[in-house]
């Protein structure tokens, strides 16, 4: 295909995230992924590919097709399902001596995940694959794994950290329960891994039904919440990737904001910008926690994390909950300095609580600085509240702003659900 053919007919692809087919004639010879398919696609035929195996994959091409997917983990799991059925010619050619990713699975009671550039070395285990890169791999598991906890450890520590941060399924002395549930999560894993992800929310759904029927309520709200995770990672996903072939303008991430709302965002690069975000989580007002996440821009700054057992409160009043949370980590700005922004999970009812607390609190000390900027995200429809706007803002889905303050509430959600059970856990042992 020449190039002046191709730029002519990728002009037209999606910048959306998917995989894409190069062919000859009749056969499929490459199957690739991108998080946004024109940048990827038009890339092959720059000028600056010094790959001559590419120049003559390029040439030798009839057509090229693509097929747009909701986000780079999907297209991470398609690619490794159409090279696994029909094993392109040069997806082999252009690997050299480097070896493809298998995520591998042991038959223990509770599986160990674990990656391998050698399927069935170990015997007995299940092996999904292949996947073409480490990078974009690691960082999906990462991501899975708030939602669905897995063991990677051979033994069992007596102190294990991802336990202690609820990304690992089994403590010291597993019990049935934690077995199971181990078991359950690999099990869901491998569903998702192998491109079954719709299946798995329907199991999930019925799960969920069924233990609400039985008034099983704790089991149902966790499941509950792992549908809406689940979601909001395959849905919401590319700014979890770093695309390569990406544009570089810095300035892409404030586009189509409205200037009403852009006027309030911080006057600095948003990569600079300090959010702290907050959850509450309880059960019926049960061993209520709240959490404190930080984040610089997209990053987690975990040392800076921090956690509260309420005290004042009773009864499932998750926005009396969240002021008295706020109200105790003002008590603590000369030695946590305070961020940007405060990131609510919830919408105006909690905006509004976390405006009074701040009021209350500058009225108490006599500050005279500027207080950080309180923003609500509402799960519903990921709408941005402020206190300022009587109207709600709606971003694009897929707006990188929208995304990372979605990625700082679903931590903040993820880190006081952690500790939330915790709590739970040991209330239940002195029972």
């Amino acid at each position: 295909m020449t190039k002046e053919k191709a730029k002519k007919l990728l002009a037209k692809a999606p910048k959306n995230p998917g995989i894409y087919f190069f062919w000859e004639g009749p056969t499929i010879t490459y199957v690739g992924k991108a998080t946004v398919l024109r940048n990827r696609l038009l890339s092959y035929f720059s000028g600056k590919e010094r790959d001559p195996r590419k120049h003559t994959m390029t040439e030798r091409s009839t057509r090229i097709t693509w097929k747009t997917l909701s986000s780079p983990i999907e297209a991470l799991v398609a690619e490794a399902s159409y090279i696994k059925k029909y094993h392109p010619h040069y997806n082999v050619t252009l690997r050299d001596d480097k070896h493809y990713f298998y995520v591998g699975f042991t038959n223990q009671d509770c599986p160990r995940l674990f990656l391998t550039h050698q399927p069935h070395k170990t015997g007995g285990a299940t092996y999904i694959g292949p996947f073409t890169e480490g990078r974009p791999l690691k960082e999906a598991l990462k991501f899975l794994r708030r939602v669905f906890p897995y063991c990677t450890h051979r033994d069992l520590p007596k102190n294990c950290l991802w336990h202690t941060l609820g990304l690992c399924p089994l403590s010291a002395e597993p019990t049935a329960e934690e077995i199971r549930t181990g078991r359950e999560n690999a099990k869901a894993l491998q569903a998702i891994l192998s491109g079954k992800r719709k299946g798995l929310l329907i199991q999930l759904r019925k799960d969920m039904q069924q233990a609400s029927h039985a008034e099983d309520y704790e089991r149902a709200a966790l499941l509950r919440d792992r549908i809406t995770a689940l979601q909001n990672i395959f849905e919401h996903a590319p700014i979890l990737f770093r695309e390569e072939y990406a544009p570089k303008d810095k300035n892409a991430a404030l586009r189509e904001i409205p200037e009403s709302l852009a006027a309030h965002f911080p006057k600095k690069h948003v990569s600079e910008w300090r959010i702290e975000g907050y959850d509450i989580s309880n059960i019926q007002g049960h061993e209520a926690t709240g959490s404190l996440v930080s984040f610089l821009g997209n990053t987690p700054d975990k040392k800076h994390y921090k956690r509260f057992r309420i005290k004042t409160v009773e009864g499932a009043n998750d926005v009396a909950m969240m002021k008295e949370v706020l109200g105790r980590r003002l008590m603590h700005q000369n030695d946590w300095p305070l961020p940007d922004i405060f990131l609510i999970d919830g919408g105006r009812p909690q905006i509004n609580a976390a405006n009074n607390t701040v009021l209350e609190w500058k009225k108490l000390t006599g500050e005279t600085k500027k207080a950080p900027l309180i923003i609500g995200l509402a799960k519903r429809n990921e709408e941005l509240y402020l206190t300022t706007e009587k109207k709600p803002y709606r971003l694009s889905k897929s707006h990188q702003i929208l995304l990372m303050f979605m990625r700082v509430r679903d931590e903040a959600h993820r880190f006081a659900k952690a500790y939330h059970s915790k709590l739970h856990n040991r209330a239940a042992l002195r029972e």
